[in-house]
């Protein structure tokens, strides 16, 4: 809320960046590191300035801002200061159009500019630091962030989960966390997200299976959790336990009363293994996996439909997942007659949550 009352200087007064040397110098020296709960260095400081869509924190750097915002300001409101200058009354006067395409003209111009920034902070960071970026990215990632701290919805969180939430979204270390895990490996964050030991794998796992069947329930017939499999009579590809189950069922997901089998798949972008390969090589790496456990069962024997939930750590979510997600987004929007934006905002920050809630608790 502050930084509005220094944008309205910097887009009326010309050549302000200098003066806002003092702020920036306090905003990097305490209010970062009262916030992050550590002091960070200057490619890190260009990092957090970057917007949450891009993997920052939207905490801008005002000296690099103020000529930008001033420029902005002149070329949005040139038709009204022509009509100043010549005391013309007639405000009807003033282009609106002209007004709409240079707003749209100076957006593209910003994020052609956020999207050079950010491929100069990834050549001067680490394979780590670069992949926990790129992850950071991801759509739904972020809006954790952005989301309003609603008690009711599970939103809140202390300031050691923040803290810890934010040392998972950029690759730092953890602090106060054993040097090893009582598996007796040696400790870091791409352990913990990996560990078997204690059960944290599968808690990570139910809270987006809970999750997502609880979403479901609202546009959904027939939602059911862990549904067991038919016993199946011949031979099939892939899994062919008698006593085998997925994590979802749900009927009208795709058509109406048409069932369709869901399972969930959680797994870590930044493990040794996976180091290697692009997130999208990973999404269609582990849904094939799956579809080669399930598909085939689930269509020829249960004559229903399956669709692979492959989510990561880091909040990403993998092609089949994203599109199962704005199909309820549609279907909830359509039966509260609210905007399909608002609803998959909300879909995607339910899920967060529950993932980051999940993930949090390994840490500790």
């Amino acid at each position: 809320g502050l930084s509005q009352r220094w944008k309205f200087v910097q887009r009326t007064v010309r050549n302000t960046g200098p003066l806002f040397e003092p702020l920036e110098e306090a905003i990097r020296t305490k209010l970062i590191p009262a916030i992050c709960g550590k002091n960070v260095s200057p490619i890190e400081r260009r990092m957090i300035a970057l917007p949450y869509r891009l993997g920052g924190l939207g905490i801008q750097n005002p000296t690099q801002t103020a000529n930008r915002e001033y420029l902005a300001s002149c070329r949005i409101t040139a038709g009204l200061t022509n009509l100043i200058y010549d005391q013309d009354m007639d405000i009807t006067k003033l282009d609106k159009e002209a007004i709409k395409k240079e707003k749209i003209e100076l957006r593209k111009e910003k994020d052609e500019m956020l999207k050079e920034e950010v491929e100069v902070i990834l050549q001067q960071l680490d394979d780590s630091k670069k992949r926990s970026l790129i992850t950071a990215q991801e759509k739904g990632a972020s809006s954790w962030l952005a989301a309003l701290p609603i008690k009711r919805l599970g939103y809140v969180l202390n300031k050691q989960e923040f803290r810890d939430a934010l040392c998972l979204r950029y690759g730092w270390r953890v602090n106060e966390t054993p040097a090893f895990c009582a598996c007796g490996t040696r400790n870091d964050i791409d352990h913990i997200l990996t560990c078997k030991k204690g059960g944290y794998v599968s808690m990570r796992h139910n809270a987006l299976r809970d999750m997502e069947a609880k979403i479901m329930e609202e546009v959904c017939k027939d939602v059911k959790t862990e549904p067991l499999l038919i016993p199946i009579e011949r031979d099939i590809q892939g899994n062919s336990a008698q006593q085998a189950r997925l994590d979802i069922s749900a009927r009208g997901v795709w058509s109406s009363n048409e069932k369709t089998f869901f399972d969930v798949r959680v797994t870590h972008p930044n493990a040794v293994s996976h180091r290697s390969k692009s997130l999208q090589q990973l999404y269609k790496q582990n849904e094939n996996e799956k579809k080669r456990l399930y598909s085939d069962r689930v269509i020829n024997c249960e004559r229903a439909t399956f669709t692979p939930l492959v989510f990561t750590t880091t909040g990403g979510m993998g092609p089949e997942c994203e599109r199962l997600n704005r199909r309820l987004a549609e279907l909830i929007a359509a039966k509260r007659r609210e905007a399909y934006s608002d609803v998959i905002g909300h879909i995607r920050t339910r899920l967060r949550f529950a993932l980051l809630r999940s993930t949090l608790v390994a840490l500790r």
